[in-house]
């Protein structure tokens, strides 16, 4: 499973093609620029880390150190909501929770304003 530098050529593990970086640091622990590193090649993912993203996404470690034809995988069907896209999913969840505290806060001035208005 072990790809040396340079070997990758425009092959690219599963893993990120079906998982956004910012997804996997905050799942793995591993920071962006790691992850590009081993994305882009210039690092050959380690046994520990593969063992850790298998872990932490419950996927085999088989299938997302996969090497893919970026080009045939944009042709492979959409994955299910909550795994791709997961950081959009938290961004929008904390803008809402934002959005609802700040209507309350509108709504008890407007409120108050009327009290003595």
């Amino acid at each position: 499973m072990e790809v040396k530098q340079g070997e990758m050529g425009q092959k690219q593990y599963a893993i990120f093609l079906k998982y956004q970086r910012g997804h996997l640091s905050q799942a793995t622990g591993y920071s962006r620029g790691h992850l590009s590193r081993i994305a882009t090649g210039a690092k050959p993912p380690s046994k520990a880390f593969i063992g850790v993203c298998a872990h932490s996404l419950s996927e085999p470690a088989e299938e997302l150190f996969r090497l893919l034809d970026p080009q045939a995988a944009r042709l492979a069907p959409p994955t299910p909501p909550g795994q791709k896209n997961q950081d959009l999913f938290e961004t929008i969840d904390e803008l809402a929770w934002r959005l609802t505290t700040a209507e309350k806060k509108i709504d008890k001035l407007e409120a108050e304003l009327e009290q003595y208005g």
